[in-house]
């Protein structure tokens, strides 16, 4: 354990999101010359996931290592720690940090190390909320991480490869269910995936699956409410379904989904759906860690922080990201979960840690911000968008705002150019049906493989 005598100051952060890497990259260039101010960084992962690509990485649009950048990349005066936070002690300011030696998915042994902090900053993001539905838990595919989208890449092209066969037997029940592809959640999350998996689905059994009809597959949509993206006015949310309805999708509004098996979706309506694949996109919820540490929490267990983006009770403690709950002044409502606002919240907590150190707390910062827009892709070419709260667009123009907006945002000039080249490709060529499968491949494997490969980008 680190020594509780050292006269350094030492800020500690945890996550590797939007939020945590700003705070890195701020802090850095603000003590980069400063010996006595240390800077560490803890995160189950390795990289910074820019997830808003990641429905492009499912229908094999994007690269996977792509949309990915390792943080040691940002870490120029940081220290980084892979491992997973096994405890947060805010009372003795300390955090306890977990990892495993040898083969991740065949440990030899685990480890451990503990650190003490000055100032710690919390930005370990959410989870899939399953809402303690074990059979969609177990069931269902999510679309949080890049193990999610790999596996469901597979599974999908997988399926039309066994629908194929199964076309030359004429077993139309079984075909049915084969083909039939579910999405849970009319959020942004759900939006983007359905609209990118029926466009691969579509374009991948015109290209290659010449015993499969087009008749027999089926993109539905299951959403709690009456409309879509409720983060998006009506009216663009109404347009999303409309032109995702005229791309094939089918919508089931207004339903809960209240069982999943193998091979089978039940709604609380009485709906039953034979299929095999059933994405889940309907909630998110931060980890039990958060949720069981001893400060203030909303109703959905997210750590509840203030202006200045401080956990209250506990001098030196910032909460950020998607685990925070932070009052918009505006509108009285918590900040909605995007990247733009965690970008935002990483630059206002740095800020506020530089002038907590310089012992000028009187000048911190309010956390103020109101969002440039809410955008979503919707398929290829189409999207809706609503710009500064007034400006509402949607179509080409739309989807178009949306590549570059993302495009820029991405963190460094060599992803950039490797995701153009991957769009540029799409749109010149068919898409890849090439699958990845290993019949001996855990998903631990997959997620050590990931790593390595990331890690060599």
């Amino acid at each position: 354990m680190e020594s509780a005598a050292h006269k350094d100051t030492h800020i500690l952060i945890l996550g590797s999101g939007f939020a945590a890497v700003e705070v890195v990259k701020k802090l850095q260039k603000e003590f980069h010359n400063k010996k006595n101010i240390r800077i560490s960084l803890v995160s189950k992962d390795n990289f910074l996931l820019f997830t808003p690509m990641l429905p492009e990485v499912a229908s094999g649009m994007i690269d996977v290592p792509h949309v990915v950048t390792p943080v040691r990349t940002f870490c120029k005066k940081a220290d980084f720690h892979e491992g997973s936070v096994e405890s947060i002690d805010l009372a003795n300011k300390k955090v306890k940090m977990t990892y495993t030696i040898g083969r991740q998915s065949r440990p030899t042994e685990g480890r451990e190390h503990t650190f003490e902090y000055d100032y710690l900053v919390i930005a370990l993001g959410n989870e899939n909320n399953f809402f303690h539905n074990t059979g969609i838990q177990k069931n269902a595919f999510t679309m949080k991480s890049i193990v999610d989208a790999i596996l469901l890449r597979n599974h999908m092209i997988n399926l039309l490869e066994q629908a194929s066969s199964e076309a030359k037997k004429d077993n139309k029940e079984l075909i049915k269910a084969l083909l039939t592809f579910v999405v849970v959640g009319g959020g942004f999350n759900g939006v983007e995936t359905v609209g990118a998996i029926n466009d691969f689905l579509r374009e991948g059994i015109k290209d290659y699956y010449k015993n499969i009809y087009m008749t027999q597959l089926r993109v539905i949509l299951i959403h709690g409410d009456d409309r879509l993206l409720e983060q998006v006015d009506e009216e663009l949310g109404r347009f999303a379904l409309e032109k995702l309805k005229e791309s094939g999708v089918e919508f089931i509004m207004k339903s809960l989904v209240t069982e999943v098996t193998a091979n089978v979706v039940k709604t609380d309506n009485n709906t039953i759906i034979p299929s095999y694949t059933v994405i889940w996109t309907a909630g998110v919820t931060p980890s039990k860690l958060i949720a069981e540490l001893p400060c203030e929490h909303d109703r959905g267990h997210r750590i509840i922080a203030n202006s200045y983006l401080e956990v209250p009770g506990y001098n030196g403690v910032y909460a950020l990201g998607d685990c925070a709950s932070i009052t918009d002044p505006h509108t009285g409502r918590p900040y909605p979960a995007t990247a733009q606002s965690a970008l935002e919240q990483g630059k206002v907590a740095a800020k506020n840690i530089l002038l907590a150190i310089k012992g000028k707390e009187n000048r911190k910062l309010k956390f103020d911000y109101k969002t440039r827009g809410m955008m979503a892709e919707i398929g290829k070419r189409t999207g809706v968008a609503i710009l500064y709260g007034r400006i509402k667009l949607h179509g080409i123009v739309a989807w178009w705002l949306w590549r570059m907006y993302y495009l820029s945002s991405l963190p460094t000039g060599r992803k950039k150019l490797k995701v153009m080249v991957d769009w540029t490709i799409d749109f010149l060529f068919k898409p890849d049906v090439s699958m990845i499968k290993r019949t001996d491949l855990t998903t631990s494997d997959i997620e050590e493989e990931t790593t390595n490969s990331i890690a060599n980008k």
